[in-house]
């Protein structure tokens, strides 16, 4: 297989969504901008195509109450055909997208089996034996890609031994073999910034949504840090980018902001990181060195921040800089389900003078949470919603426990035999209510998320009458299919 690679395409495929409620949208991919950066670097051709993105207008039923969004794959195949590439990776983030990635390495095969094809991704990067099942995938990388990308490129061009590898599977001799991944980037700041121009980011701009309610038209998501030390249960993020926090320095952060808003003319940026505050000291030099500089950005973190380290000052200095949300990852509203369940290092005492103090200086707070966990009690779960409406939250979002692969949740639930009978794969979502306990049956859990969500509607309108009339009238003359959809919502519960 030893080559030399000249030309790289790298793919984000169609994804499936429900019929019933469009659960995707379009965020121009970051880690595949980072791969195109690195591959740059090496004087690589390279080409970037978000089949979501590009062919967002595509619809086509598959059956089972989903339809596939995206480019079609002919097209896929003629991009291949006319492209030419000796080497093609694919980003597969979720499980439940795995159908349409196979799809692609099917496709590169078909153009010309000589084509070398890379898996990438958290669904590799948990089961990259699962995907190494299929005889169209030459490697997977598993975690964060850019370094290894490097070495596997040294690999195939015979530079070094493929022993040499950290975090890749591969086949050798016809037995799928996995290098685990123990390295990590420790400097982020050598990496190169991720290679937007290699993005068609005008698709993005003026969409209603893209991972949250945007609010200015041009956009553009951002990575700051990585890692999480946290360890909840639930969580497979550790499986990707590990456990040791690692972060990016505030001055190499304000250059690629500066870029952005130069280059680009971002208006409004995400901050996808895990625990964009963990550190607040950091988190407030990035801060006061967005308002030295009038970058005037407004902002969000759609992940959430890291509720334990907040304090007032990070919150002030945090709405001074542009943000216009914050949003709490807190997860339970019972501490007994936070220590001993999920296990994450939040003190719901500490929340509530948090929230109460963004409401004083105008920063709208939002909440995420989880429900039936194993082990929490239908208590407890009432706990949850009544703790968001003590804290105003009367929309927040919760997930359903889904145990994905990788997790100490996914492992407990095999164990335990908490997967319903005709569990699979494609399950892996978070409304699908596929555990049930000793504590709760799924079917159950249904009736109670479901009558929470009705809880929290009829609390906001009875603890805040005319902010909801003020609301629905505005909503009525200037979006007035948002309030058919969510009062069919409301039916449907």
């Amino acid at each position: 297989m030893l080559r030399k690679i000249s030309k790289v395409l790298l793919i984000l495929p169609p994804v499936f969504t429900s019929t019933k409620v469009l659960d995707v949208n379009p965020l121009p991919p970051l880690g595949l901008a980072y791969i195109g950066a690195i591959l740059e670097e090496r004087g690589i051709e390279v080409k970037i195509f978000d089949a979501l993105a590009e062919g967002w207008h595509q619809r086509v039923e598959v059956g089972g109450d989903k339809f596939r969004i995206g480019s079609s794959f002919e097209e896929i195949e003629g991009l291949i055909r006319n492209f030419k590439p000796d080497l093609v990776g694919v980003n597969n983030l979720f499980t439940t997208q795995r159908e349409n990635a196979h799809e692609v390495y099917r496709l590169v095969k078909k153009v010309s089996p000589s084509i070398i094809t890379v898996a990438g991704g958290a669904h590799p990067t948990v089961l990259p034996e699962l995907v190494l099942e299929d005889p169209n995938v030459d490697f997977v990388i598993l975690g964060e890609g850019e370094n290894t990308f490097r070495e596997l490129l040294d690999v195939l061009e015979g530079a070094r031994g493929i022993a040499t590898l950290n975090g890749v599977g591969f086949r050798q001799n016809g037995q799928v073999k996995v290098i685990p991944k123990t390295k990590f980037i420790e400097d982020l700041d050598a990496l190169p910034f991720p290679a937007r121009h290699l993005l068609n980011m005008e698709i993005y701009y003026g969409l209603e949504a893209s991972h949250g309610v945007r609010h200015r038209r041009r956009f553009s998501p951002i990575v700051t840090s990585r890692g999480c030390p946290a360890k909840c249960t639930f969580c497979s993020a550790h499986r990707v980018w590990g456990h040791s926090f690692r972060a990016r320095s505030p001055e190499n952060v304000l250059a690629e902001m500066r870029q952005m808003k130069e280059r680009f003319g971002i208006e409004e940026i995400l901050f996808e990181d895990d625990n964009f505050t963990l550190d607040p000291a950091r988190a407030k030099k990035i801060f006061d060195m967005m308002v030295e500089e009038k970058l005037n950005f407004v902002w969000d973190t759609p992940n959430g921040i890291a509720a334990w380290t907040l304090t007032e000052v990070v919150i002030d200095k945090m709405k001074a800089s542009g943000c216009c949300n914050l949003n709490f990852p807190i997860e339970s509203g019972n501490s007994d389900v936070l220590k001993n369940i999920i296990r994450k290092p939040v003190n719901l005492d500490k929340i509530g003078p948090l929230v109460e103090h963004a409401a004083k200086i105008g920063l709208p707070v939002g909440m995420f949470f989880v429900i039936g966990m194993p082990g929490e009690s239908e208590e407890q779960i009432w706990d949850t919603f009544r703790f968001a409406r003590k804290m105003g939250v009367y929309n927040p979002h919760v997930s359903v426990a889904t145990p994905y692969p990788g997790t100490e949740l996914f492992d407990m639930c095999v164990e335990n035999k908490y997967l319903r009978n005709n569990f699979s794969l494609d399950d892996l979502f978070i409304r699908a209510f596929p555990i049930s306990t000793e504590k709760i049956s799924r079917e159950r859990l249904k009736e109670v998320y479901e009558a929470g969500q009705r809880y929290l509607f009829w609390a906001y309108i009875q603890d805040r009458p005319l902010e909801v009339l003020q609301k629905f009238f505005t909503k009525l003359f200037t979006n007035p299919n948002s309030i058919i959809k969510r009062l069919a919502q409301l039916s449907l519960h």
